[in-house]
């Protein structure tokens, strides 16, 4: 099967490099008229589309990044539902769904979950998988075998979340090490309240010293909360600067800083930014399970302030998190779905290059990707073709989608 081609397309103009740039077509939407052409899966010719008033009526953009989610609890909503959709009833579940948790059970998950990420256009995934020293250690073995059985088509990604105490453990450390060869992430939580904080600090320490002796990156789940705004990371910065260490961090969630003041958030984007740590706001299983008040009509709901903090020199990505699971009930690994809900509730323009960055440039550079999803000459031909000519189509409708993998169309 030939994997060369050509076509007639829009692309958002932050998303492209293209030559000639003078000569391009640019609507109000800052879509861009060009026409692209491939051999061997690598684009080949990109140029503007100069023909007034033709409008192509396909939309282009690079395959997506999912950079946070959990597909070994993927879809066990309608076994272990959360009917009463707050935080603390979706722990207590997922602790009822771990007692029936299998490596088979996690695997069919992961398969069900990949199948479809690739089928609507994701071309990497980073999941996190609940880790705790009783569980099945083989499953590593068979989740690093499932990440090379897919290699070809997406980028797969591992973060071990556990309680910060496993990584004190024989079992912390011997992951740890098997991860150094594989290239795993550890992963923790660091939620307040933290009712003993030196053993928080001491806990936090030890993970940091561990990713540090191994040479790996850490991603926390961190204030991912309602209260004491700003007290997961502080604690982060604060361990930071007093092991002076440089590991990669990645903050998940960082949902209660919203409550700050502008000044204390840009502030802390500033501190956040020198280390460069990399933040990834998750607004859907946010939105949904925290600050639920039965007798309140507030929808206060708390997400990472994206604004301020890429203000503040942050690289903040998008993430979809949980889907169909206690924690969140909705969602099919579906970049469009998680794109046409997150942008109108965090009030983003689609047609600004900050907004456009948070979903597909932040997450490639977060995964270390090898093509940072800038559409020019020379790029992989890893595309999502929408049929849509405008923002409004594209969140208005069930479009119909072509996903083109190394320049063949996936089927």
């Amino acid at each position: 099967m030939s994997n060369s081609g050509k076509i007639e397309v829009l692309i958002p103009r932050c998303l492209c490099e293209i030559e000639n740039a003078e000569n391009l077509n640019v609507d109000d939407e800052d879509f861009a008229s060009v026409f692209l052409s491939w051999e061997k899966g690598i684009v080949s010719e990109l140029k503007p589309i100069n023909i007034k008033n033709k409008k192509p009526k396909k939309i282009l953009f690079p395959r997506f990044v999912e950079t946070h989610s959990h597909f070994d609890k993927s879809f066990t909503f309608g076994e272990f539902p959360n009917f009463k959709s707050n935080y603390q009833e979706a722990l207590s579940v997922n602790f009822e769904e771990h007692k029936t948790r299998t490596k088979y059970k996690v695997l069919e998950r992961a398969e069900k979950s990949l199948n479809l990420a690739i089928k609507n256009g994701y071309r990497a995934i980073r999941s996190h998988v609940d880790t705790y020293e009783s569980h099945d250690t083989n499953i590593w073995d068979e989740l690093f075998k499932l990440q090379k059985k897919y290699s070809s088509k997406l980028k797969l990604q591992y973060v071990a979340l556990a309680p910060l105490e496993f990584w004190d453990t024989p079992h912390g450390e011997k992951l740890a090490e098997m991860f150094s060869m594989k290239e795993g992430i550890l992963g923790g939580v660091l939620v307040p309240p933290f009712i003993n904080k030196a053993k928080t600090n001491y806990l936090l320490s030890k993970t940091l010293l561990l990713a540090d002796k191994y040479k790996l990156e850490i991603d926390l789940h961190i204030d991912e909360s309602t209260i004491e705004p700003g007290a997961g990371i502080k604690v982060l910065l604060e361990t930071i600067d007093r092991l002076n260490i440089k590991v990669p961090i990645t903050c998940s969630h960082l949902s209660n800083i919203l409550s700050l003041n502008n000044n204390e958030i840009l502030s802390l984007g500033s501190k956040i930014a020198e280390k460069n740590i990399k933040v990834i706001a998750l607004p859907l299983t946010n939105f949904w399970l925290l600050n639920r008040k039965e007798k309140s009509t507030s929808l206060n709901r708390p997400v990472a302030p994206i604004k301020q903090l890429q203000r503040s020199l942050v690289d903040v990505s998008i993430g979809s998190d949980n889907v169909q699971d206690p924690w969140y009930p909705f969602g099919n690994y579906d970049p469009v779905y998680l794109m046409s809900l997150a942008i109108p509730m965090l009030q983003l323009n689609p047609w600004e290059r900050l907004t456009l960055s948070s979903i597909f440039l932040s997450p490639s550079r977060l995964l270390n990707l090898n093509w940072d999803g800038l559409v020019k000459k020379g790029c992989p031909v890893d595309f999502v073709i929408l049929e849509a000519e405008k923002w409004a189509d594209i969140f208005s409708t069930n479009l119909k989608r072509e996903v083109f993998i190394n320049g063949h169309l996936y089927n």
